[in-house]
């Protein structure tokens, strides 16, 4: 009998480094610096893996942080 596995991290292509993710957000219009991503995630405890000197993060993660972030400014 097969059970499912159940992966508690994202998959791997959503992964993606703190200055590609700063980079990214520039173009929302509410652009942020790598410390307000580094603080987001201590502050959820979001999965990270290290790689070399590069931090790496799920984007998606990221984007809800994000969000709540520039609903909080309203």
């Amino acid at each position: 009998m097969a059970i499912p596995t159940v992966v508690p991290y994202t998959v791997a292509s959503d992964m993606l480094s703190i200055k590609e993710i700063r980079d990214q957000l520039k173009a929302t219009g509410h652009p942020v610096t790598a410390d307000d991503i580094e603080r987001w995630i201590r502050e959820q405890d979001l999965y990270v893996e290290k790689y070399r000197r590069d931090v790496y993060v799920s984007y998606s993660d990221i984007l809800m942080a994000h969000q709540e972030h520039v609903g909080s400014q309203n």
